[in-house]
């Protein structure tokens, strides 16, 4: 029996000076492939640890900028029936400026405990690069030089087609093609597609790596990035290249520092830049065909549905209906014009509300952009809303298509409110506010109190006359200034002119608020606004007569100088065009409100 004890008490012993030796020998290294560097070269550092171990904690780089990491690699190996297994987290890092940095140790729990790393000192020069500190023997360059990679490494830019129409969707891939170790990115510059409006797919994740043959050679590819692209203009086009500087792990002359880079695998490696463009590549844009191109074609190029509906065809005088159309499908819909509406004479008409759900997915751009239009019969009787039809080009049929829409019959009874009781609002904008005034209403004395003495008479004198006479003198002052509001308000034409400048100036300030934030499309959008916005109520212009034509025309009906009438025009123009040119700069936003309003003060008075 004792003998058995003694026996179980050995083995005992023996597992607990195993575990021993076992945990004594865990190792937690931290080694630099350069403890000398220059302000800006990126170099490595590397924590390898000779077991298994969970919640490595990054140490704090301050003063470095990190370009790649941590990256995780891990190893096992089995000897003689014993199975060994290490891991390192590496880091690629550049240091801003010139000192000497410590970079403090990282850790890691190991069975339940945490244990450090040691820590690193690098010495950052501000001058040219220590000789200690050159390529060494076999490597083709500075590794931080970029290189060209050649036949192992190039970027390709492809398109879905090279002719295409006016407005059509092209699809544009950008690739990378790599036989050697590629570790990441450090710098792209994409193209910035002038005369097309691009639209990119979101990156979901990190970018991942799959494999293509090309001419008959297997290369690892990773797609950086796909736009859908529409023209602008007609003509070749050029898409300019896309430049990228990768970085790839090479082997080096290099021997491994210790016997756990072999087991990392960071002996005899080290990361290289190399710097690589695709070609250019050339597409042809074509007009959209003029014959048989509908009326009310309004640049819709793709493949569309159509839906238009009213919310109501039977109401009274004076209240509002709402025309709502929507507009699905795949294509150029953000670039999409207000649809054209042939509303009866004597509907009071708004621009419409314009609502988007528009999404990217790898068949492009789809969605549907919905247009929501506030009409006002001013008469009874009964009118037919007609011509609400929506036209688009295929591009797949290279043909014109028209959707049509049904007849709306309204009938407007007579309304039972009185005309200054009715307040519209159109987009948020009031079109006018009639202040109604109450029939009861009593003169309130407000001067101060007089107190006359005993023996003194009241009644007959001067004062008491001035007392019966004056509620007679403000009733009739009352009365002839409410009689001139009325008549003023009751003018709705003079009432929009009248108020055309105030709202155009706070429509003004609205957009110069978006130049401060450099939001260029709402900075355009609300320009328009305020131009289209004033010009429309000066002139008595329904949204559905509005045109630049129509204004040019008012204006030199008015005698207004030629070279308003120019800066008008101009400004216009480039506001619609620059909606979609991203390139534009800040200062240029500035200079477009300067003249937008000059153009609306000067109009102002000169036709006053």
């Amino acid at each position: 029996m004792m003998d058995r004890f003694k026996k179980y008490k050995l083995i005992s012993l023996l597992a607990f000076l195993i575990m021993s030796c076992g945990i004594m020998a865990q190792k937690f290294t931290a080694n630099a492939s350069k403890t000398k560097v220059v302000a800006g070269e990126q170099f490595q550092i590397a924590y390898s640890l000779n077991t298994g171990g969970s919640n490595f904690k990054t140490p704090n780089l301050n003063g470095f900028d990190v370009y790649s990491g941590p990256n995780q690699s891990s190893s096992m190996q089995f000897i003689n029936g014993t199975m060994s297994q290490s891991i390192s987290f590496s880091f690629i890092l550049a240091a801003r400026k010139e000192g000497k940095f410590t970079i403090p140790p990282a850790s890691i729990i190991v069975n339940g405990s945490r244990i450090e790393s040691n820590e690193l000192v690098i010495e950052v020069a501000k001058g040219g690069t220590p000789s200690a500190q050159q390529p060494s023997q076999g490597n083709p360059g500075n590794p931080n030089t970029p290189q060209n990679g050649g036949d192992n490494l190039f970027a390709i830019t492809t398109v879905n087609k090279t002719k295409a129409y006016l407005g059509e969707q092209i699809t544009v891939v950008h690739k990378i093609y790599t036989k050697l170790n590629l570790r990441g990115f450090q710098d792209i510059q994409f193209p910035s597609y002038d005369g097309f409006w691009s639209q990119d797919m979101p990156q979901k994740g990190q970018i991942a790596l799959g494999t293509e043959n090309v001419n008959g050679v297997a290369y690892y590819v990773a797609e950086i990035k796909k736009s859908f692209i529409f023209a602008q203009k007609t003509g070749t086009i050029e898409i300019s290249p896309v430049e990228i500087e990768c970085v790839v792990r090479e082997r080096t002359s290099n021997a491994p520092q210790s016997i756990f880079d072999l087991f990392s695998g960071n002996g005899g490696y080290q990361d290289a830049i190399y710097k690589t463009k695709s070609k250019p590549i050339k597409i042809e844009i074509q007009p959209l065909p003029e014959q048989g191109k509908p009326e009310n074609f309004n640049g819709a190029v793709g493949n569309f549905s159509f839906k238009a509906l009213v919310n109501k065809e039977k109401i009274k005088a004076n209240d509002a209906i709402n025309l709502n159309i929507a507009i699905s499908g795949q294509g150029n819909l953000k670039l999409l014009n207000t649809p054209v509406v042939g509303f009866p004479e004597g509907f009071e008409t708004y621009d419409p509300k314009v609502s988007e759900n528009i999404s990217i997915n790898t068949n492009g751009v789809s969605g549907s952009k919905t247009f929501d239009y506030l009409v006002i019969p001013r008469n009874e009787g009964d009118y037919n809303i007609t011509n609400v039809g929506f036209s688009y080009f295929d591009p797949a049929k290279k043909t014109y298509i028209t959707l049509p829409s049904p007849e709306f019959n309204i009938h407007v009874e007579k309304s039972d409110k009185p005309a200054e009781q009715i307040k519209t609002t159109a987009s948020g904008i009031a079109k006018e506010d009639v202040k109604i005034i109450g029939n009861d209403i009593r003169y309130i004395k407000t001067g101060p109190t007089v107190f006359i003495e005993k023996d003194e008479h009241f009644f007959g004198s001067s004062l008491f006359y001035t007392g019966i006479g004056a509620p007679v003198f403000l009733l009739a002052a009352f009365l002839l200034v409410r009689r001139k509001h009325i008549s003023e308000n009751s003018d709705l034409i003079a009432v929009k002119s009248r108020k055309a400048n105030k709202v155009a100036q706070k429509r003004l300030m609205l957009a110069k608020t978006h130049v401060e934030a450099n939001n260029k499309e709402a900075f355009y959008d609300e320009i328009l606004r305020a131009m289209n916005g004033y010009f429309s109520d000066k002139f008595n212009l329904p949204a559905s007569e509005f045109t630049k034509e129509a204004v040019v025309d008012r204006l030199k009906k008015r005698n207004v100088s030629e070279g308003l009438i120019s800066d008008f025009t101009q400004t216009i123009d480039v506001c619609e065009a620059a909606r979609y040119a991203p390139s534009m700069a800040s200062n240029e936003l500035v200079s477009v409100f300067e003249k937008a309003a000059t153009v609306i003060t000067q109009t102002e008075n000169e036709i006053s």
